[in-house]
This record gives C-alpha cells, structure tokens and sequence, in this order.
C-alpha cells in the first residue's frame, strides 16, 4: 500500500538531502585538508597552524547537517530489542510518541541554538585560535540542524500517523 504523503513533506526531504550534500562537501574538504596538512608536516616538518581549528569546524558541520538526511532515512543508531516484541498498534504508537518527543528535543535545539548564536554574535565572540573565527558562524550549525531535524521529525510523525487511518 503506497502512503500519501503532502507536497511540504517532499520539500521537507529534498531541504535535508541537501544538508546531507552539503555535509558530503564538508567531509571531502575536510579529508583534503587533513591529507595537505599530512602532506606539509611529512615534507617540510612544519604544521599548518589553522588547520586543526578548521577541521573541527567542518566535523561539526558533517554531524549537525547530515543528522536530519539519517532520520529520514531511517539510519539512526537504534535499540530495538524491546520494540520489536511489540504488536504492531503498540509499536505505531510508540513511534509516535518518541517521534513526537524528538520533535520537541529539537525545537529545543532551534530555540536555545538560537540564542547561543545571536549572543556570540551580540559580543562579537571570536576562537581564540589563528584563524579568530567569528563563533556565531559554528554555532549557527546548532539551530540549523535543529530545523531540519524538527521538520522531519513531523513528517515522520505524519507519516506514522497517516499509515494508522490505513
């Protein structure tokens, strides 16, 4: 049985595709730096000194951007000993209310994140490191993320709840 799913859901999966897209460029740019930087100390003996800040800059932004693209994908780490023993209608519900509970987990994340940003904007919040980046731009990492993960989180919560009137 094909489930009907509203246009704003596709919309939903294409905004967190390309999340993931853009966490796949930061993961090959951050494997290019790594290997430069491998490249530069082996050759020369001198390290990059702005290479570590950047490339933790970038980790983030793989973890934070691709977290929706693996909800939607179903690809998070799950326990399913317990759930897989239950009937079907108990299982739906329990889906359901956890995804309703990481709905909320990350308006929280949209909520707070945003705060912690405009705040490190507000001072003018630098790293302390060479490159002196301005903290709100990885920071906004935080909210962002929570975004996509809210939107997914109802769509799945649509979706479960769409596969129940069936």
């Amino acid at each position: 049985m094909q489930l009907h799913r509203y246009s704003f859901q596709y919309t939903i999966d294409a905004l967190c595709k390309a999340g993931a897209w853009l966490a796949a460029l930061c993961l090959l740019v951050l494997a290019l730096v790594v290997s430069y930087e491998v490249v530069v100390r082996y050759t020369t003996g001198v390290s990059s000194s702005w290479i570590q800040e950047f490339s933790v800059y970038l980790m983030m932004a793989v973890g934070f951007l691709a977290a929706a693209y693996a909800l939607q994908m179903n690809s998070h780490f799950a326990i399913t000993f317990f759930v897989d023993k239950l009937s079907p209608a108990k299982r739906r519900r329990l889906t359901i209310t956890t995804n309703a509970v990481g709905l909320c987990y990350s308006l929280m994340f949209v909520v707070k994140g945003t705060d912690m940003t405009m705040a490190m904007y507000a001072l003018g919040d630098t790293s302390t490191g060479l490159m002196q980046t301005p903290l709100w731009l990885p920071a906004s990492l935080v909210p962002i993320s929570g975004v996509l993960l809210s939107l997914q989180f109802l769509s799945h919560t649509i979706d479960n709840i769409a596969q129940g009137s069936h």
